[in-house]
């Protein structure tokens, strides 16, 4: 590769001195990062790559938060900006309840590019969240003179966020939670399995596989309690139906196998018997879809007596015992079409029109909430080269914005790369194999991008690949990161 040569700045910076990358120089750059504005900063800045990389620019926004669990007790911060986000506990979606932590809210559209990013108190609430968030998008150009359809997870779903959005006037998809407007999501459940005209829509992507969940749909138009006319849409999941009848025959294995092992113990007198019976049925009402009956049964057995027989023999002993019987389990009908009802079912609501946007169109707008979920696995997992301990909670704010800008560079990477891909006349064979790269994922691009490296030495350098198979592609990859390359 000694003959390719880059074009123009290529991004590198100037030389940086080991001595200068110190902890006391961190801290220095987060302090100056939040007194700046961090946030503020990014958004500019991830504004910036539309132009900067001609990417077009649809205003459908995905919004959510996630926890991110710190290992202090962080006591003492009052003297921390009120900006400052609070670091304590809260509902943590890592499932480390033991530890304080702070939340951290993205706002990404389509292609995945981080738009907003905040970082909050550890316990403030997503509705809190999606109205802060409202009112952000409201005031932000260009946003504010766009037709944005935000899009966010049931905590969205609340009387004020809804009447914060109309009067805004942004479109939003979200799912309806169970107890928004006197349970309207249950109310247009019902409603679609009584009618069952379902409507098949098939999968919300465009493909030729069969192996894809396939979805069938019912539509109602209802007013919520605010007296606002919303879309509700009711979809039914192939996948959910199989998943949830695989459970079923699962679960119906572990009933057996308690019922077995109850049944097989004999117990010297009825008071155990009786309290074992007990046991058994609080052990059997995790198991609701079945049912069966549990009976004390008195069970007397003739014994011989000890020794060997004599000539006259000795009168049999009679021995007494308690038993419990179960009948055959039975599935509870009722109980069961209420579960699968409620696994296979979900009801979307939106205020987006049908003639522009069909009900296979939601459920895809829907299903691109992914892209915030692959957003937070990137920036829980940052390639770390020492530890570093933050004690301010700004600081701790500020190098998490830093872990989105991050993000925010590889996410363009991305969108680069699979744009240059489509625009070729046929995939090239970067993957592995030499087999056809196409629609690759952010860790298959930067793993085959890592495969490279640029070695310095004075003012020479020249590139090394730690893998000669794939040492050829680099011009190719380079090409599709749209540097200018000669050679």
């Amino acid at each position: 590769m000694e003959s390719l040569r880059i074009v123009g700045n290529p991004g590198f910076t100037p030389e940086v001195r080991p001595e200068w990358l110190t902890r006391g120089a961190l801290s220095c750059v987060l302090d100056r990062f939040f007194a700046a504005g961090c946030e503020h900063l990014f958004t500019s800045l991830a504004l910036r790559v539309y132009t900067a990389f001609d990417i077009p620019f649809y205003p459908i926004l995905h919004g959510d938060t996630t926890s991110i669990s710190l290992y202090s007790t962080y006591e003492g911060a009052e003297d921390s900006p009120p900006s400052a986000p609070t670091i304590c506990r809260g509902h943590s979606k890592e499932k480390r309840g033991d530890l304080v932590q702070i939340m951290l809210g993205l706002v990404c559209d389509s292609h995945g590019i981080p738009l907003i990013t905040t970082v909050h108190d550890g316990n403030e609430a997503d509705c809190t969240w999606n109205a802060d968030v409202i009112q952000t998008l409201a005031e932000l150009d260009p946003f504010s003179r766009t037709d944005v359809t935000y899009i966010a997870d049931a905590k969205l779903a609340t009387a004020p966020n809804s009447r914060k959005l109309l009067k805004k006037g942004f479109q939003f998809v979200t799912r309806c939670p169970a107890n928004f407007s006197k349970k309207m999501a249950a109310r247009v459940t019902r409603a679609a399995y009584e009618a069952d005209a379902w409507l098949p829509i098939g999968s919300y992507r465009d493909t030729d596989k069969d192996t894809l969940e396939t979805y069938d749909m019912q539509e109602f138009t209802q007013t919520t309690d605010d007296r606002i006319s919303c879309r509700f849409l009711v979809f039914r999941g192939s996948h959910r139906r199989d998943e949830f009848e695989a459970d079923l025959v699962t679960k119906r294995e572990e009933f057996v196998a308690i019922l077995k092992e109850m049944t097989r113990k004999r117990f010297a007198c009825e008071p155990d018997a009786q309290q074992a019976l007990e046991e058994a049925r609080k052990n059997l009402r995790r198991y609701p879809l079945w049912n069966a009956d549990l009976t004390v049964e008195t069970v007397i057995t003739e014994k011989n007596p000890r020794g060997r027989p004599g000539k006259n023999p000795r009168p049999t002993i009679q021995v007494t015992a308690w038993v419990i019987r179960a009948s055959e389990p039975q599935l509870q009908q009722k109980v069961y079409l209420a579960e699968r009802r409620k696994a296979e079912s979900f009801v979307l609501m939106t205020n987006v029109s049908e003639e522009d946007t069909p009900a296979r169109e939601v459920l895809r707008l829907y299903k691109g909430q992914k892209t915030v979920e692959d957003n937070f696995s990137v920036i829980r997992r940052p390639t770390v080269v020492d530890t570093v301990y933050l004690k301010k909670p700004e600081r701790v704010a500020a190098l998490v914005t830093l872990l989105a800008v991050a993000l925010l560079i590889q996410a363009v990477i991305r969108v680069l790369v699979r744009r240059n891909l489509d625009a070729l006349p046929e995939p090239p064979g970067l993957d592995h194999g030499c087999k056809p790269l196409i629609r690759p994922g952010l860790k298959k691009i930067l793993r085959f991008i890592g495969y490279h490296s640029l070695i310095t030495t004075g003012d020479e350098r020249r590139f090394w690949c730690i893998s000669p198979d794939h040492e050829k592609n680099l011009g190719i990859w380079l090409r599709l990161l749209e540097f200018n390359v000669d050679g």
